[in-house]
């Protein structure tokens, strides 16, 4: 299928990962946005600049990549056989949902994403942002790209609670997000050239494009055999990147102290901050936010979090849990205090109570704090891959990624990154005689 989308006309951005990233005047429209424009001002990677000072990049530079290797992404697929059952305005739908994808991001990365109930998915509030008709991007879509913003809307935000999406949107959304999607792979790669980490360079992406084809009977992202080592790779240095960058203990510490600081603000009852106050917002902002509220409040402890992880003066590993600690009901309860970050926080609380009085010493509250990565992270690959006439099995084409004669790494990967990459982890204050007590006896006393 010919579309003017998909050719490589239009205004030419240049791109340190992909080269020429062209923009058609519709597309460009979207980028004008002053909501698109913010995302300048959002940092891929939150506070991974403390420990590679060359992260830092924007969600905006990443929402091109996504768009320019979603597009050729798409372009395979129409060419295969047989492929997506594709019309015009779908084109239209996708390529701006590639482009918005994150356009709901919170300042800091996902940080404040994990403060739930006051903050909600980046999907979630992107849909409320298209859909705004007052804004600038549900205008673009109606009358530049002559699409419906709710389908965008439902391409990225396709796993909305309650929401019936339409078959149409969810194969798009499909194709977007998944095992193989452009998301994931401009990351992988921007992430890894500017913390200036070599993990992306194996990933053979040029090979990975070309051997994009269609899984009809799924509706899905497949391979052909000629990119299964390239995915591998991909697999592998999502794997490093996690275990390396993204949750390296600095990383960690910082946004351990970064969420309770906000968390002290949001949680007192004379907070004049509410979350449409968080919606537009960009870091510099929200800092500014979160001063003038900390002051007025009197809240102390919240500024020296914040004044903590803006001056790079972080809490220390006091103690973590090895993974043959990880029983069922010590798992359980970490995931508990995941999911209601005001439980961890009365947890975090007790601790340096009780420690505090342990040393003699008054606590705050803040000086220990837990640390749980987000459960849902791990290397699955749902991915079909089809051989053509030389199937090294008995078993029907398509054969799954997983199936032993495709590839093992999966399976070999999935311990080590349970025990090496998520790693949970009791931060506390830099004080000598609190963390020599905190590392002898907080386990003891975690779930208690």
């Amino acid at each position: 299928m010919n579309h003017p989308l998909l050719e490589e006309e239009g205004k030419a951005i240049r791109d340190p990962v992909w080269g020429y990233i062209y923009l058609p005047q519709p597309l460009l429209s979207l980028v004008d946005t002053e909501d698109f424009q913010r995302l300048r001002n959002i940092s891929q990677l939150g506070f991974v600049h403390l420990v590679y000072p060359g992260a830092r990049h924007s969600r905006f530079e990443h929402s091109l990549g996504v768009y320019h290797l979603a597009k050729q992404f798409l372009i395979r697929l129409l060419r295969s056989d047989p492929g997506p059952q594709l019309e015009d305005e779908d084109i239209r739908v996708f390529l701006a949902a590639t482009l918005l994808h994150d356009i709901g991001h919170y300042p800091f990365s996902h940080t404040l994403e994990e403060l739930a109930p006051f903050f909600v998915d980046h999907e979630e509030r992107a849909r409320r942002l298209i859909e705004d008709e007052s804004g600038q991007i549900h205008q673009v879509l109606l009358h530049e790209l002559n699409i419906a913003p709710t389908r965008v809307a439902n391409v990225i935000d396709y796993r909305s609670k309650g929401r019936d999406i339409p078959r149409r949107d969810l194969l798009l959304a499909n194709i977007l997000s998944g095992t193989l999607d452009p998301d994931k792979i401009d990351y992988l790669l921007r992430d890894s050239l500017f913390c200036g980490v070599p993990f992306g360079e194996s990933v053979n992406r040029d090979r990975l494009i070309a051997s994009i084809t269609y899984d009809q009977s799924r509706g899905r992202l497949a391979i052909t055999s000629k990119g299964v080592s390239s995915v591998e790779a991909l697999v592998f240095t999502n794997y490093l990147m996690y275990r390396n960058v993204y949750w390296h203990h600095t990383v960690r510490s910082a946004t351990a102290m970064f969420k309770r600081s906000v968390q002290d603000v949001l949680g007192h009852p004379g907070c004049q901050l509410a979350a449409p106050d968080f919606h537009r917002t960009t870091e510099s902002e929200l800092t500014t936010s979160l001063r003038a509220e900390q002051t007025r409040l009197g809240l102390e402890g919240s500024s020296q979090l914040l004044d903590g992880v803006l001056k790079r003066r972080l809490h220390k590993v006091a103690s973590f849990i090895f993974p043959g600690e990880r029983k069922e009901g010590l798992l359980q309860y970490l995931f508990h205090l995941y999911r209601h970050p005001d439980k961890r926080r009365l947890k975090e609380i007790e601790l340096c109570n009780l420690f505090g009085e342990r040393i003699g010493r008054p606590a705050k509250g803040d000086e220990i704090l837990i640390d749980i990565p987000r459960f849902d992270k791990r290397p699955e690959v749902d991915l079909k891959v089809f051989y053509g006439r030389h199937v090294p099995s008995d078993k029907p084409e398509p054969l799954s990624f997983d199936d032993p004669e495709v590839s093992r790494l999966r399976e070999s990967l999935l311990d080590n990154f349970e025990d090496q990459a998520k790693i949970f982890r009791i931060f506390c204050v830099d004080d000598t005689e609190l963390l020599a007590l905190a590392k002898d006896e907080v386990k003891r006393h975690l779930n208690s």
